[in-house]
């Protein structure tokens, strides 16, 4: 009992689908097109338009990649952008604050898509889905607007922080993974891990705002008592 009715086995073996026919057969693309519910096939690009190992193929993904991080950009700037604004004035938060509420909007296609991969039975991929958008954007996003929107100031405080709470979350994530069992203590851990994440960085901005204050105040005070010398 106690903790062990909680426990779930992550079986972490990986499927291997065997194909008899070659990769450009009729059996094979009938194969592709019957399995891929999104609304561009692109399996099929690779396998059937083209002939197997094609650079033409790989350039065409390529370029359809690239179409894809293009719109991303446009939409987070006319429309993530201004959101994070707007919430930020209407609700007096500083830009970070709001930012980290948004991330639960952000990170649901991430939880859908992985507890979809749980339940059909590949615990593997579905944590791997996590771990690998979180280097994603932490290796090639991150990287990417420092190069674009260089040079820029960074305040080394909320920096610090959020670094250190991404790899202690990472690390922990990590550590469930490799020891292919999940506990329900972990996954109430992991929440209220983020919930202090959330408190702890509305308390630094109560708090730099009430410093900022009380140095304002202090400013005025002293052009007051200069005024009146």
């Amino acid at each position: 009992m106690g903790l062990d009715r909680w426990r779930w086995h992550l079986h972490l073996h990986p499927r291997l689908l065997l194909y008899a026919s070659s990769p450009s057969s009729p059996t094979h693309c009938s194969s592709i097109f019957s399995h891929s519910p999104s609304l561009l096939n692109y399996t099929s690009l690779h396998s059937c338009l083209f002939p197997c190992g094609s650079p033409l193929a790989l350039l065409l993904l390529v370029l359809l990649l690239l179409a894809h991080f293009s719109l991303l950009v446009h939409a987070a700037s006319d429309h993530f952008s201004p959101a994070v604004a707007s919430l930020s004035s209407r609700l007096r938060l500083s830009p970070s604050a709001v930012v980290t509420l948004l991330a639960l909007g952000n990170g649901a296609p991430d939880a859908f898509s992985s507890s979809a991969t749980l339940s059909s039975g590949l615990p593997h991929t579905g944590l791997a889905v996590i771990l690998s958008a979180g280097a994603f954007i932490s290796a090639f996003v991150v990287d990417s607007v420092a190069f674009l929107s260089a040079p820029f100031s960074v305040p080394p405080a909320p920096f610090v922080r959020d670094v250190f709470f991404y790899l202690l979350a990472v690390s922990s994530l990590f550590y469930v993974y490799l020891s292919a069992e999940i506990y329900l203590w972990q996954v109430v851990g992991m929440v209220c891990f983020y919930l202090f994440f959330v408190g702890f960085v509305f308390w630094m901005d109560l708090v730099v705002e009430r410093r900022g204050g009380k140095e304002a105040r202090q400013d005025d005070l002293e052009v007051e008592m200069g005024l009146a010398s």
